[in-house]
């Protein structure tokens, strides 16, 4: 099977955008708004099927999938995500990372595909580590996860670190810079990202 039949993409865009005061995921970095951003540079590496959680628009580029349980955060875009791809694994984003390099996303690929599936880890979501802190919404996920979420959140447990606690996961370990892989979440933030 090929990376298309492996891989979706799932990108977090439900958040309620307060601190920025407008819809992060039509902000624009680089000639084109932050979906298109990272949708341009994950198609380039072979993905095609594009999830778009909590985006309260159309978009012919990919199936926008709304939270199962709404208004718990990101966990519930991830199971409402999780249940909807067609595909074995799913890289997950959040929407506001514009920064992050297309080399990057390759790298976090191929280390999956080599060092985790069709091993004993191939069940348990691949998450980055960095300055040894878990960066839980830029990873890989399988989609046999979401069943599990689906259980925690029903126990009312909304912490997507807890939930990758208590299922484990693969770390990958990473110096990319922080600059690199920051959530542009202020007008300040994307102030300083258009400089």
């Amino acid at each position: 099977m090929g990376r298309a039949d492996n891989y979706s993409l799932l990108l977090l865009a439900g958040g309620k955008s307060s601190r920025m005061g407008t819809n992060k995921a039509e902000l624009f970095y680089e000639g084109r708004t932050f979906v298109e951003n990272l949708i341009g540079k994950v198609k380039h590496l072979g993905i095609e099927k594009i999830y778009l959680s909590g985006y309260q628009r159309k978009s012919e580029e990919c199936q926008v999938v709304y939270d199962i349980y709404p208004e718990i955060g990101p966990l519930g875009g991830l199971h409402a995500g999780l249940m909807e791809v067609q595909t074995p694994y799913c890289l997950v984003l959040p929407v506001d990372v514009p920064q992050i390099p297309e080399e990057f996303l390759e790298v976090i690929i191929n280390f999956h595909e080599q060092e985790v599936v069709n091993t004993e880890s191939e069940k348990k979501p691949m998450v980055v580590e960095r300055a040894g802190f878990l960066e839980p919404l830029i990873g890989i996920y399988p989609a046999v996860m979401s069943d599990f979420i689906e259980q925690r959140i029903v126990q009312q447990h909304f912490s997507v670190f807890r939930m990758i606690k208590e299922w484990g996961c693969v770390c990958f370990r990473t110096d990319i810079s922080e600059e690199q892989i920051a959530n542009i979440n202020t007008q300040e933030d994307y102030e300083k990202l258009l400089k």
